[in-house]
């Protein structure tokens, strides 16, 4: 976080020290450097991601997903390690630091694994049981002095 922040202020990007929602300007470069890293490292995992209008390979997702190059271990531990600046550096940007958040998010995963949670076949991803409460970022946001 600290490294993160050093680097945006040389960059002369603005750093806030209470949530608040950045500028169009400043919300749009953050869009597209977490753009381009996701899609760089989802390459090096051996993937292409598809536009919407091409192809639908679920009717749920706009985007998809087929083979594509050599996975590269360097590329996806460097891509991975690029998406983790741009985010944190999105939260700077914001205001919200890191590790209140994340411990928040972090928590709320794993009582995904109570009862009745469940591998969804299709996906493998993880899903929550029925009643799961989402963190309750906003109230973090309200108690960090920012808006939610």
């Amino acid at each position: 976080y600290k490294m993160v922040s050093l680097f945006m202020q040389f960059a002369g990007q603005t750093t806030r020290h209470k949530p608040t929602l950045p500028s169009h300007a400043e919300r749009l470069l953050r869009a597209r450097l977490i753009l381009e890293e996701a899609l760089e490292t989802i390459e090096a995992l051996g993937f292409v991601v598809h536009p919407p209008g091409q192809r639908m390979s679920d009717e749920h997702c706009s985007l998809w997903i087929t083979d594509g190059p050599t996975p590269a271990l360097t590329e996806i531990a460097d891509g991975c390690a690029d998406l983790s600046v741009v985010t944190i550096g999105t939260l700077i940007a914001c205001g919200i630091p890191d590790q209140a958040l994340l411990e928040l998010v972090d928590k709320n995963n794993l009582a995904k694994f109570g009862p009745d949670g469940h591998r969804d076949e299709k996906t493998g991803k993880w899903l929550k049981p029925p009643g799961h409460q989402a963190p309750d970022i906003a109230g973090l946001l309200n108690k960090l002095g920012g808006v939610s």
